[in-house]
């Protein structure tokens, strides 16, 4: 493979909390790569939304090509997407996510007492629009979104990612994110209506917390990959994310955890 065509493999450095649950994983962002790819990503990311524990987690990338197209399939970690436009600035297609529930296995003595909630799938589409900002390879923002629903309620997600070549092989990225959840998804995840849930809250004078639909929080991706060899890429990096409105309110994040959470985390990737 020539080195030109390497950059074309080159994924972001930032390491994302996907599915953001009990049982979050990390895995990279690939914004844009035209080769077939594997890899995992190990790190740290919160014991649960909102919780101000962290835990290991690790997650598989995998990447296909098809041949002689812009179309591709991605899986990394709980998420996978079909992109089923041939275009160089334009992807589009079907995408479902795992999350993960929330159990007695969290570490918090307070919340793992909490009813739990299930394990479910989001289906829903995503979007991306890649926009160069030179003729420099990478050098470009890149605006996604995507909308997913579940038996858990709806969220989706909007982002933009800068990524900036610093020298041939390294690539730095930053971004900004947003998540978007209806009445349900924040329910679930942040809200304490259950009366043996409100017991645990005495704060809330045996009154409900109700949490709404909104923005759930913002986030900042930032990150770094290295190309290590033809073949090999190492990506290191992270994500910050302040959580907002009733998800920061609310007692499980507000009294037992923290509205601050990080992930931190690698990826070692292989292109073949």
């Amino acid at each position: 493979m020539k080195r030109n065509h390497l950059f074309h493999a080159v994924i972001a450095g930032g390491i994302a909390l996907a599915g953001q649950s009990a049982h979050a994983q990390l895995v990279p962002p690939v914004e844009s790569v035209e080769v077939n790819l594997a890899g995992l990503a190990v790190g740290g990311v919160p014991d649960y939304m909102g919780s101000s524990h962290n835990k290991g987690a690790a997650g598989p990338m995998l990447r296909y090509q098809f041949e002689g197209s812009k179309r591709y399939f991605l899986w990394l970690g709980p998420q996978m997407q079909l992109n089923l436009i041939d275009d160089e600035e334009w992807r589009a297609g079907p995408y479902l996510n795992f999350r993960s529930g929330r159990g007695t296995d969290v570490d918090d003595a307070v919340v793992k007492q909490m009813v739990g909630i299930n394990n479910t799938v989001e289906g829903g589409a995503f979007v991306q629009y890649n926009m160069k900002l030179s003729s420099a390879k990478f050098h470009q923002l890149v605006f996604s979104g995507d909308l997913a629903g579940g038996s858990n309620g709806t969220v989706g997600h909007l982002r933009m990612m800068w990524w900036q070549p610093l020298r041939e092989g390294t690539i730095l990225n930053l971004g900004l994110g947003t998540t978007i959840a209806n009445d349900k998804w924040m329910q679930t995840y942040f809200g304490v209506n259950n009366p043996h849930d409100i017991g645990l809250y005495p704060s809330l004078g045996g009154l409900p917390f109700n949490a709404g639909s909104g923005v759930s929080g913002v986030n900042i991706p930032f990150g770094i990959t290295q190309m290590l060899s033809r073949e090999w890429l190492v990506s290191v990096g992270g994500r910050y994310e302040k959580l907002q409105g009733d998800a920061k309110d609310s007692p499980v994040v507000s009294q037992r955890g923290d509205s601050n959470q990080w992930v931190i985390g690698a990826g070692l990737s292989y292109m073949f």
